[in-house]
């Protein structure tokens, strides 16, 4: 009875080496500059409203590897689509990626051109080179009376390949 286990143990070891063919998918790094297309769910206390807004940016990403691992870095801008006056938000920041799971910050100046008030994002969520679903708590930096959006995101945002290198 032992033998057969060792030997059945031996066999799953086995075909669990076959298992890791690496010829069929495409294991390279890659270097990309991409627009960044997305959409922030600005959620809060339950007697605030809550804030849709539209994610546009540049950045650059360094991706790939056996496992999906990589950084992105770049510029952007939240524009508020249902809120009372015009708020754009500028933005910094950047993410890393590892097997799935996506981690970052971002430094965002929300604005309606009367006042204006810095955050720092930090984010944790899943993702990739491609995009990636993200929550975003805001720690209010300066002006925590003017409230343009809530203290959290929901993040969705795609990125576009507009030049892509494989680096050797």
């Amino acid at each position: 009875m032992k033998i057969r286990i060792t030997v059945l143990f031996l066999i799953s070891i086995i075909n669990l080496g076959f298992g890791q063919n690496r010829k069929e998918r495409d294991y390279g790094h890659y270097k990309s500059l991409n627009l960044g297309i997305g959409y922030n769910y600005s959620f809060g206390d339950h007697n605030e409203k809550d804030f849709h807004l539209l994610d546009i940016g540049i950045n650059k990403t360094n991706y790939g590897g056996l496992h999906g691992s990589g950084f992105q870095y770049g510029i952007g801008t939240e524009i508020g689509l249902n809120t009372e006056k015009f708020i754009i938000g500028p933005k910094i920041g950047g993410v890393m990626y590892l097997m799935g799971i996506a981690i970052g910050t971002e430094l965002v100046t929300y604005t309606d051109f009367n006042n204006w008030t810095l955050r720092l994002v930090p984010f944790i969520g899943i993702g990739g080179e491609k995009g990636r679903l993200t929550i975003n708590p805001h720690v209010i930096l300066t002006n925590k009376k003017f409230r343009p959006v809530n203290e959290g995101l929901l993040n969705l945002t795609f990125n576009l390949n507009l030049n892509r290198k494989k680096l050797e």
